[in-house]
């Protein structure tokens, strides 16, 4: 099958190869490109852990001058792949949730003490669960730092992306609400519905599912949890 990966950079090229590994046709069309800002070294003292939402937080805080000096400390990371990524980079402890930031939180209740020290909480400048308000419910401390930021790609990466779905595609992967919003913008945009309609969306949570409400007709699979092996999974190797 021919199928759009809408991830960018590293992460698009790793779900790119997996997929044609199951002996799919990966197309490359990013619906949200990532930016890194410039920060000043994170002030690390008294921090007892590191809350780290995605590839992307660990990517931004690697560029940090203070980075050597965060691989000391215990990384909370939202699924597998953040969690590899950590050990890959030095990170010696690391305690993974299930695909959601919503699963850390009795993760941290479980091994954290409030008193110990404050959190730091690494996310990119829009979330789709905020970690913050229950954590500071159980008594801890947590400071967000922006380390990364998402835009919406220009009208040509836009109209190249409709060129694929127009000429013909079977499926499009969609990785985050703000990503499927993005995917509506472009099928409305370019008056493709009909077309969207012969192709199947594969999503990484019901969330996401759930913002391709807009388009009357569409084809929707969701992984039975927000993992990339459980999304391969539901994607399947092409039939023999």
């Amino acid at each position: 099958m021919r199928i759009i990966v809408t991830r960018s950079g590293e992460d698009a090229e790793l779900q790119a190869a997996r997929l044609a590994a199951l002996g799919h046709q990966p197309v490359i069309h990013p619906l949200l490109q990532i930016d890194y800002p410039a920060l000043p070294p994170i002030a690390l003292d008294g921090v007892q852990a590191l809350i780290l939402t995605s590839r992307n937080a660990l990517r931004g805080l690697s560029r940090n001058a203070a980075f050597e000096a965060a691989k000391s400390l215990p990384a909370y990371c939202v699924g597998e792949g953040t969690a590899d990524g950590a050990r890959e980079h030095g990170f010696a402890h690391t305690v993974t949730g299930e695909g959601t930031a919503k699963d850390l939180v009795p993760l941290i209740a479980q091994s954290l003490r409030p008193q110990a020290g404050p959190l730091l909480y690494l996310t990119g400048a829009h979330l789709a669960f905020d970690l913050e308000a229950p954590l500071a419910q159980l008594g801890f401390a947590v400071t967000r730092l922006i380390v990364y930021e998402s835009r919406e790609p220009g009208e040509a990466a836009a109209a190249r992306f409709a060129g694929d779905l127009r000429s013909g595609v079977d499926g499009v992967i969609l990785m985050s609400p703000r990503g499927a919003a993005n995917f509506i913008r472009i099928v409305k945009g370019f008056d493709l519905e009909r077309e969207v309609r012969a192709i199947r969306c594969y999503c990484y949570s019901d969330a996401i599912a759930g913002a391709l409400s807009k388009i009357n007709g569409l084809t929707v699979a969701v992984s039975r949890r927000p993992t990339e092996a459980e999304l391969m999974q539901l994607i399947g190797p092409v039939a023999a």
